[in-house]
């Protein structure tokens, strides 16, 4: 992973940012996101300020970050109760097994 500027262009603004444990092409990647996304709220809203679209991104991003966390943790709930039912199963097998020798 490298750790230098990189010039991006997001939404017709060119900015040098340096993003920790990302590659370029990933930073590109994540620029070219941000500018289309900034592209359709603004087509959708009709905001024209460039600060209040940034903003508004900015939050609708923010939002499918905090979405996609509260599943992934239900995920994990689920995940942790599935293993906690096979843990109690495997240890009523094991003590049913003790029983018959």
């Amino acid at each position: 992973m490298l750790n230098d500027k990189v010039e991006i262009e997001v939404y017709g603004r060119k900015l040098l940012v340096e993003m920790e444990g990302l590659t370029h092409f990933d930073i590109h990647t994540l620029a070219q996101t941000v500018s289309e996304r900034m592209t359709e709220i603004a087509r959708e809203s009709k905001v024209v300020d460039s600060s209040k679209l940034a903003i508004l991104t900015a939050m609708e991003i923010a939002a499918e970050n905090q979405r996609m966390r509260t599943q992934l943790e239900g995920l994990a709930a689920v995940e942790e109760r599935k293993l906690d039912g096979m843990l109690l199963a495997l240890e009523k097998a094991v003590e049913s097994s003790g029983e018959k020798t």
